[in-house]
């Protein structure tokens, strides 16, 4: 008892004196951030730490393909098509010590982006290969197929879409509305329709958002006729917008009620029982994945380039600004002085971090009354290495983490 009573006596002290061991390890376990939005809650690091030069902290080579990073307790997690084969990755996040690696059984380079929870990380190869894999060690626990044991063909340009864990749920953007299959078994909740079929052209390339909707869960699927919210609990649809987009790429946007969905015809649009409500729509914004930051919205404005439309060189070469706009409006606030070759981006501490598709990463202000960039840096310090950065920069524990196409997955630290 005199133990126990000494320890509560400490511990007020302890944590006055040492509140980092109990602080929480940062993490970023899914595409887009904890939150699915792009924005990182961390504050503890330096705006101006790309000035003078990128300070690299390691650099490591996983693979082709544009599978962003995924990081939980101090390892990262990525896939690339490492000697023809898929691979799974597990790295320091810290140092790129690799912790291991596992090859599974597809030949496609990686467009997914895995997710992990827990003692299990989960990923999607491009031909629909869903693995569940532990984490301490890269055992598969469970395998599934899209095709065979759901049957739900592969898109024209392959699987995309990230998964997403969910309370209970492993969400994916497959047949009809979404899919939701158990996280601890690989089997199926629900479908919102088995045996879809998905018409030349189309594919599902945008990632589920979860949301609250009149009381309900529900998951936002922007599938390949139809942007729908459905009950998580049940699979039912509650709501749903018909859309005629070839290749619905960007994840929906949420405040409330509202969403904004951009594309080259950019829509914001109010979820009603029954019904849907446009209140704005206009050609003011349609770069992919953009993030939202009181009230506005900032991202790459590609207009109506297509990115099926384009050979590499000309979509690497063209001039986009990044934009600023209202998020209630539609209305262009700012664009960039100089055109950036397209540009993916995160945000923390309301700064932007832009990486474009050359390696060129820049810090930018968060605000809508003008461009500013803070710092900037070539995340390969001039190296002649191949220069298709289309994934977007991850920031966590004050490290900033850039890969590109070929396979370079570099690590810059921006710690203050």
């Amino acid at each position: 008892m005199k133990k126990r009573s000494l320890f509560l006596v400490w511990l007020p002290a302890l944590l006055l004196i040492c509140p980092s061991i109990f602080a929480q390890t940062p993490s970023w376990p899914r595409w887009r951030g904890p939150n699915g939005d792009g924005i990182s809650g961390e504050t503890a690091w330096n705006p101006e730490g790309l000035k003078g030069g990128a300070k690299v902290a390691w650099k490591v080579d996983i693979g082709f393909g544009f599978s962003d990073v995924v990081i939980q307790d101090g390892r990262l997690y990525t896939m690339g098509l490492a000697k023809g084969k898929w691979t799974f990755h597990c790295l320091d996040a810290k140092n790129g010590k690799r912790f291991w690696q596992r090859t599974l059984d597809s030949t496609q380079d990686p467009w997914s982006t895995p997710c992990v929870e827990a003692d299990r990380v989960y990923g999607l190869s491009k031909d629909g290969t869903l693995v569940c894999l532990r984490t301490s060690n890269g055992k598969l626990i469970w395998k599934k197929s899209l095709k065979e044991d759901f049957g739900i063909p592969m898109p024209s340009y392959g699987w995309a879409s990230s998964p997403i864990v969910e309370g209970p749920m492993l969400l994916l953007s497959a047949g009809k509305a979404g899919l939701a299959l158990d996280k601890m078994t690989g089997a199926l909740v629900w479908a919102s329709s088995r045996g879809y079929e998905v018409s030349s052209g189309y594919g599902y390339y945008a990632t589920p958002v979860v949301c609250d909707f009149e009381g309900k869960r529900c998951g936002l699927f922007f599938g390949e006729l139809y942007f729908s919210a459905v009950d998580l609990a049940t699979g039912k649809q509650v709501w749903t917008c018909g859309h005629h987009l070839t290749h619905p790429m960007n994840d929906p946007m949420v405040s409330g009620t509202r969403i904004f969905v951009a594309s080259p015809e950019t829509r914001l649009l109010e979820m009603a029982q029954g019904a849907r409500r446009t209140i704005w729509t206009n050609a003011n914004f349609s770069g992919p994945n953009p993030v939202l930051i009181d009230g506005f919205v900032y991202g790459s404005h590609t207009g109506f380039l297509s990115f099926p439309s384009l050979a590499w060189d000309q979509y690497e070469a063209a001039a986009i600004p990044v934009r600023c706009v209202e998020f209630t409006t539609g209305k262009v606030m700012w664009d960039s002085p100089e055109k950036i070759p397209f540009v993916s981006i995160c945000a923390s501490a309301k700064k932007l971090i832009l990486l474009d598709v050359h390696g060129t990463l820049r810090i930018v202000e968060a605000s809508p009354a003008v461009y500013r960039e803070i710092s900037c840096a070539d995340v390969l310090g001039g190296a002649n290495r191949p220069r298709r950065f289309m994934v977007p920069p991850v920031l966590c524990g004050g490290r900033i983490y850039c890969r590109n196409y070929a396979g370079d997955l570099v690590c810059i630290d921006v710690r203050q």
